[in-house]
């Protein structure tokens, strides 16, 4: 199993996560957004040199909870610092942006990275999606599905083309520079839904759960696998990624005491997770408590056999984990990155998930 840090640089105002985006710009103290990205930035850094295997970003608007509405800035920093980790993009919103200019910017990062980088074009959700103008949500999916086709297109062809679509139409298309990894840098899709899923397997890409149960996982992947089988390929655990919450302490009742903070009051229904299955006594990681926790928590030793039982149960290949929801201190937020890193990552690095047939 390989693990991945969420380079969220979540602003480190506390109070300013207790209101739902969209945040007014006035609780932004601007240094203390610019200490907020020099501390992940250190982070990636520090995970980078513990054995991480990859260093992710995402895009989100109008919010403290990540300060990424473009991911092409920070991956780029991450670029120049980032020694060894692949550097991935999970991901740029592509049912909002410009997908010609989306890759135009993966080729250019796959380039500063030397070969490092990997793409997930993201739909979002409807408070991302809506963020520059309204979307309707039934337009959402089809839109990032051609921008995804359109995204990979560019990156291979090594002609200039014209691109006629439902949602797009550029009639010239020649991306400069080619990426280093041919034919393109390893795509993924969101599989959040079951038919993105189904789409993602069709279109012989990864795919990435996010927040969701282990049952809600285990069985999306089984229909994901069926989907890949009945398109000629089978996936790697690598193609397998899951996105979750995470914190590391010395001891379980460290761990539970800042599990107690770890997300602003208004933001605690995020631990709860987005499906049925996430209910009161679910907590999405082969665990059951009370309250819901969508949350990997506790010591060394009991986070290893947790993320244990959970890719027991869902075969996942890739953990990229998010280590603070903007109300931890930053030693803290330190302090369990290397814990995962010397502690956790020698316990689960050698796992291998058994994965039956499709």
């Amino acid at each position: 199993m390989k693990a991945s840090l969420l380079c969220g640089a979540h602003y480190e105002g506390a109070e300013a996560h207790h209101q739902r985006p969209p945040v007014p710009p006035a609780r932004c103290d601007p240094a203390l957004a610019a200490q907020s990205y020099d501390h992940y930035l250190s982070y990636a850094a520090l995970a980078d040199e513990l054995g991480f295997d990859w260093i992710s970003v995402s895009e989100h608007h109008y919010s403290p909870l990540i300060l990424a509405p473009s991911v092409a800035p920070l991956a780029g920093a991450l670029t120049q610092i980032v020694k060894r980790a692949r550097i991935a993009l999970l991901g740029p919103l592509a049912s909002i942006n410009n997908p010609v200019r989306l890759a135009e910017e993966i080729a250019m990062l796959d380039q500063l990275s030397h070969g490092r980088l990997i793409v997930l074009p993201l739909r979002g959700s409807p408070s991302e999606f809506n963020a520059y103008g309204p979307l309707e949500v039934a337009m959402s999916q089809p839109r990032t599905q051609e921008a995804t086709r359109l995204i990979r297109k560019a990156l291979v062809e090594t002609d200039t083309f014209a691109w006629t679509g439902e949602h797009f139409n550029y009639p010239t298309v020649a991306v400069w520079p080619r990426a280093i990894q041919q034919p393109h840098p390893p795509m993924y899709f969101s599989g959040n839904s079951p038919n993105s899923a189904v789409f993602a397997a069709a279109e012989h890409l990864g795919v990435c759960l996010s927040f969701h149960p282990p049952a809600y996982v285990a069985e999306t992947l089984r229909a994901y696998r069926q989907a890949a089988a009945d398109h000629g390929w089978q996936p790697t655990p690598d193609h397998l990624v899951y996105r979750n919450f995470v914190l590391v302490a010395d001891t379980d009742a460290r761990a539970d005491a800042l599990e107690a903070n770890f997300l602003a009051p208004g933001q605690r229904w995020l631990l709860r997770g987005p499906t049925p299955a996430s209910g009161p006594d679910h907590r999405g990681d082969g665990q059951s408590t009370t309250p819901a926790r969508m949350l990997f928590a506790g010591s060394p030793e009991t986070l290893a056999d947790r993320i244990r039982a959970f890719q027991a149960q869902t075969a996942i290949g890739v953990l990229d984990l998010i280590f603070s929801g903007g109300q931890t201190p930053a030693e803290d937020i330190r302090h369990s990155i290397e814990l995962f890193g010397r502690e956790v990552l020698p316990r689960i690095h050698d796992l291998a998930p058994v994965v039956a047939a499709a």
